[in-house]
């Protein structure tokens, strides 16, 4: 039984293996077997294959020594505007926090501090970003640099407020310290105007 099962898989598998005509075109003519597509002159006029062009109108390349060929754009310019917009934003809000903050505590008075040099260095960062746009030879730098400037000058103005409030609290709390210390300061250790001469009845040193 097992020798009959082996000689069936094995007959099986030499029949697979032998060559065998297609079954779609079994039992068709010769002519009609061939496999050339010939779509005729209307079909191929309207079967065609799109071609992509590529330009470098708005690039700019550079032969580099080392590195060969760069292709750069144009408009790279561009980024650094979108740079300085958010660092813009960006600067205006802290503004906006360090002018809404109270000035009453120190806590606040040093976050102010914190805050104004952050906002100058978003500044010079935003001044930096027109220095790039003005070697980019882009006309943009003209609106972006005061932009850099202008908001350079209110984070100075800012910080001198500050400053002065920082300088008003000092002063309120010695002023407070002092109140404190004649409070509680013992009455009889008071200074007296005079020299010890003056009270020959109170003069203890006879």
């Amino acid at each position: 039984m097992n020798k009959t099962l082996l000689l069936l898989a094995g007959g099986l598998a030499l029949a697979a293996l032998l060559p065998a005509p297609a079954a779609a075109q079994f039992g068709s003519r010769a002519e009609e077997q061939a496999f050339d597509y010939d779509p005729g002159a209307e079909a191929a006029e309207k079967v065609q294959r799109s071609s992509t062009e590529v330009t470098f109108e708005d690039a700019e390349m550079i032969n580099h020594p080392i590195y060969g060929t760069i292709v750069l754009s144009k408009y790279r310019w561009r980024s650094w505007v979108t740079r300085a917009l958010y660092l813009t934003l960006i600067n205006i809000a802290l503004l906006a926090i360090i002018l809404a903050m109270p000035r009453n505590q120190e806590a606040n008075i040093i976050l102010g501090y914190t805050l104004c040099g952050v906002s100058m260095s978003i500044s010079f960062w935003t001044f930096l970003c027109a220095v790039l746009i003005f070697m980019l030879k882009a006309a943009a730098w003209t609106y972006v640099l005061p932009v850099a400037l202008g908001l350079g000058a209110a984070g100075y103005l800012i910080l001198m407020r500050i400053k002065k409030s920082d300088v008003s609290l000092s002063e309120l709390k010695e002023s407070f310290q002092k109140m404190n210390k004649a409070s509680t300061e013992d009455p009889r250790l008071t200074s007296v105007p005079g020299t010890p001469g003056d009270w020959p009845g109170d003069d203890f040193l006879r």
